[in-house]
């Protein structure tokens, strides 16, 4: 696993060299557990090293580390996740017709999960996250996408070691654009796919979609 994190990082922060300082130092085993024990999980073995390794970046980029998402800290983990137990518990809100899994069968078809754990966020409630409550053809371990507009599920990969590298290769790919944000003063932002794109793709759709690297 701390292969996968080093090569992305190396490559992240060779195109980016200012989010370097952004990262936190590892957490502790007594903080990976104690994060374990309230979810009532045990994170995959990939998971525990990332987080002993960072534990999530400072949020002060308007850029976060995971190609503009914001790397959780295992504190603003729980929190997040404190907050969708709730929702997970309402019937009526995860009816599974609302809801597909892409593939068929991998996913649950539901609106929150408590074993759905989320490693990183867009600001506007969406997740990337480990699901660790798969549907019937599902692998505990792999990569989703959900969160408040996140409907339509998408196994976006195997394991989290399998989304790190998938993510290297999309940093050494042409479809990976760093621009000037028009809005913030020496800022950076990250755009993904063709050029006529630029912009306008959100990363967990550049992920889905058919033309994405993979």
């Amino acid at each position: 696993m701390n292969h996968a994190w080093n090569v992305y990082k190396k490559e992240l922060f060779t195109r980016m060299p200012d989010l370097r300082a952004s990262l936190n130092a590892g957490a502790s085993e007594a903080a990976v557990r104690a994060a374990e024990q309230e979810i009532g999980v045990d994170f995959p073995p990939e998971m525990r090293e990332l987080y002993l390794a960072n534990d999530g970046d400072n949020g002060e980029e308007v850029c976060g580390v995971l190609l503009g998402f914001h790397f959780y800290s295992l504190d603003e983990l729980r929190s997040e996740w404190r907050g969708w137990v709730e929702l997970a518990a309402n019937e009526e809100l995860n009816q599974a017709g609302s809801f597909t899994s892409t593939p068929e069968g991998r996913i649950k078809r539901r609106y929150a999960d408590t074993k759905w754990i989320p490693i990183c966020c867009d600001g506007g409630g969406n997740y990337i996250g480990i699901d660790l409550d798969p549907d019937e053809k599902g692998r505990a371990g792999q990569v989703i996408n959900f969160g408040r507009d996140e409907h339509d599920k998408h196994v976006l990969e195997v394991n989290l070691n399998a989304f790190l590298e998938r993510l290297t290769r999309l940093i050494r790919s042409d479809d990976f654009v760093i621009e000037e944000d028009e809005f913030e003063e020496d800022c950076k932002i990250i755009c993904f796919g063709p050029e006529e794109h630029y912009g306008h793709q959100h990363l967990t759709d550049y992920l889905k979609s058919e033309d994405s690297v993979r």
